[in-house]
């Protein structure tokens, strides 16, 4: 069952890569070519993961617990380029971006060491690592979603990062709880079970939360659009009401 659910990552990571990167290619727009090069680096590296653990590499035992601990590497390097994408569509703050990124390095950085040790020292790293996610949440809910609602004012900026930084704090706030249950935690889940689960939280919080930040792009640039040529409108029918 493990290695199902591996192979079902490596496609579906490899499909997503191809499909942003091919996309970015094509892109004849600055904004875009960037968004779409994030996401296909994002996938790009999760397929590369996914090929490893198929391989049966990165895999090892700590204190009696079993672990992919190449998940941590690469998650250290995609979730950096996320923060980033999130970033791009809100035109954040410099210093709200490094706060994330640096939270969420520190976040994964602390999660690996809860992994690879023994308990009870493995569930201090782990609420340090929750604290650090805590941070990441206050930062995507207070901050940045007030910066990017300024940016993008009106019903259609605040419902689309309402929904993106909700959904991303969904995708991620399971991620710790299947660490939890699996037997880096506790040992609820069976290595199949936990197999499923990761690969299925990383196909939505990468290829899904990707074609999302696309959509929100689309309907942000849409809204601009419509707001443009509305004053356009405004602008030439004023000086004729008042020629009459």
């Amino acid at each position: 069952m493990t290695q199902f659910w591996l192979w079902i990552g490596l496609i579906s990571m490899t499909v997503g890569a191809g499909f942003f990167g091919l996309c970015a290619y094509r892109s004849s727009s600055e904004r875009w070519r960037i968004l779409l090069t994030l996401n296909f680096f994002i996938t790009a590296i999760a397929s590369v993961l996914y090929l490893a653990m198929v391989m049966g590499q990165g895999y090892a035992v700590f204190y009696g617990h079993s672990t992919y601990w190449v998940r941590y590497l690469t998650w250290g390097l995609s979730t950096p380029l996320l923060i980033m994408v999130i970033g791009h569509l809100g035109k954040s703050k410099l210093s709200t971006i490094g706060a994330l990124i640096g939270a969420d390095v520190l976040m994964i950085g602390t999660g690996l060491v809860a992994t690879i040790s023994p308990p009870p020292i493995s569930y201090v790293w782990y609420l340090v690592s929750c604290g650090f996610f805590a941070g990441i949440l206050y930062l995507l809910w207070v901050p940045y979603r007030h910066e990017a609602e300024r940016t993008y004012p009106g019903k259609i900026g605040k419902k689309s990062f309402s929904k993106l930084v909700t959904v991303h704090i969904a995708l991620w706030t399971a991620y710790p709880i299947v660490w939890l249950l699996a037997d880096s935690g506790i040992g609820l889940l069976s290595d199949g079970v936990e197999a499923m689960l990761y690969t299925l939280l990383d196909i939505a919080a990468k290829v899904g939360f990707g074609l999302l930040s696309v959509n929100t792009l689309q309907n942000l640039e849409d809204t601009s659009s419509s707001a443009i040529r509305n004053g356009a409108t405004e602008q030439v029918v004023v000086p004729v009401r008042a020629n009459r």
